[in-house]
């Protein structure tokens, strides 16, 4: 339809010319057309804004199982969260059952202190201060690996990627792993040259590796944030190495890829907020006060947790979105076992006491999921979780 077709339609209508054509008629039947469906999409948009500010501000009072399975309890086990499906492990093996109990796969082992570490469907378990680590899948055991060195630590990345911090004696060295037990790449560090390596983590691209390095000199601790990148932008890089910050006077034992492009590290004093798709730069930095109890974290929330000393209530727990910017600040009294970020909502639990708050603070469900809680997690649809208990796992609904 023509500009100019439209300006004259519209000088005929308004100047009162009663001469309108059949092309006129054409076009104010289309014009009004055109508003009958502007005026729907905004009455549609303006129903779906105010029924999910109704959900989200939903409070829940009790809930009903509305599904119900059994399960063989397992002495001195801990378990976790998999992917939707739960994980059990001890220091004899580690076994993946769905959400209706029923076996995946097992991986039989021994160890003294077990790390084990998730990420999507992977899943890597090895003993500190031991060499093998095993990589395992929805499908079971992928590879079992011999590093040949000391493992001080490790994560895995979405795809599978081990990073494991290896002490070789006179060094130490940061490994990138395969799913199915290649190295990937070895970069040495010492205390003398780039510090000791408290904590690395792989982005969700396999491309991106943050480091904090711990250094020591004349008697002063500072630590150093280096990140490479094994793209194309960091192949002309020495070491790969694209981006560092130091920070005086700071120990920094957390640095986590939150998301492709984020990562958060925290420090005794300082949280820090990285960005980059390809060179992570330093976003915010946020002034921590008081001691850091715990932290936790989503794609796009950061929860920290103090204690709280203005009031009964024994936590304080701040949220900040990925950008560095606090959402909110509320009181819990729950001697907390985990705290689950899913969505806008926050679930602060242990085996027998339950709360739920939005982002905004405020408290959605106070309660119980029943007694001898192991894990809860959320499932598709609000309100809806999946429950771990001794011998059962129930499927309920908040309500």
């Amino acid at each position: 339809m023509q500009m100019k077709s439209i300006a004259e339609f519209f000088r005929n209508l308004f100047s009162g010319n009663s001469e309108i054509t059949y092309k006129d008629k054409i076009l104010k039947h289309r014009l009004h057309i055109l508003y009958r469906c502007a005026l729907i999409f905004i009455l549609v948009f303006v129903i779906i804004a105010a029924v999910k500010v109704q959900i989200n501000n939903r409070v829940y009072s009790e809930f009903e199982v509305i599904e119900e399975n059994s399960r063989e309890g397992t002495e001195n086990s801990i378990y976790e969260n998999y992917d939707g499906n739960l994980l059990v492990h001890s220091k004899d093996g580690i076994t993946a059952f769905d959400k209706k109990g029923v076996k995946l796969w097992n991986q039989p082992y021994e160890m003294q202190n077990p790390i084990v570490r998730i990420a999507g469907q992977y899943v890597a378990v090895g003993d500190y201060r031991g060499s093998i680590i095993y990589i395992m899948d929805v499908s079971g055991l992928k590879s079992q690996v011999n590093t040949d060195m000391i493992i001080q630590d490790f994560t895995i990345s979405e795809k599978g990627v081990v990073t494991a911090i290896l002490d070789r004696g006179d060094s130490t060295l940061i490994r990138l792993i395969s799913a199915e037990g290649t190295t990937i790449i070895d970069m040495r560090t010492s205390m003398a040259d780039n510090g000791y390596p408290l904590a690395a983590s792989l982005s969700q691209d396999n491309l991106k590796l943050g480091v904090s390095y711990l250094k020591a000199k004349n008697a002063q601790i500072n630590t150093s944030i280096a990140f490479y990148n094994f793209g194309d932008v960091g192949q002309n890089k020495s070491e790969n190495l694209v981006s560092g910050y130091n920070v005086e006077e700071e120990v920094i034992p957390f640095l986590k890829y939150v998301n492709s492009t984020t990562a958060v590290a925290l420090g005794n004093e300082k949280l820090l907020i990285f960005k980059g798709k390809q060179i992570p730069e330093l976003s915010r930095e946020v002034t921590i006060e008081e001691e850091v109890q715990s932290i936790y974290y989503s794609e796009n929330h950061v929860a920290l947790v103090f204690h709280n000393t203005s009031s009964d209530e024994k936590y304080r727990v701040e949220v900040y979105d990925v950008s560095g910017k606090q959402e909110c600040s509320f009181l819990t009294d729950v001697e907390y076992k985990e705290i689950l970020i899913k969505n806008n909502d926050l679930i602060v639990y242990n085996e027998s006491s339950v709360e739920m708050y939005n982002t905004k603070g405020e408290k959605k469900y106070k309660g119980s999921f029943g007694e001898n809680v192991s894990v809860i997690m959320p499932l598709t649809g609000r309100g809806k979780f999946l429950v771990v208990k001794e011998n059962t796992i129930e499927t309920i609904r908040l309500r």
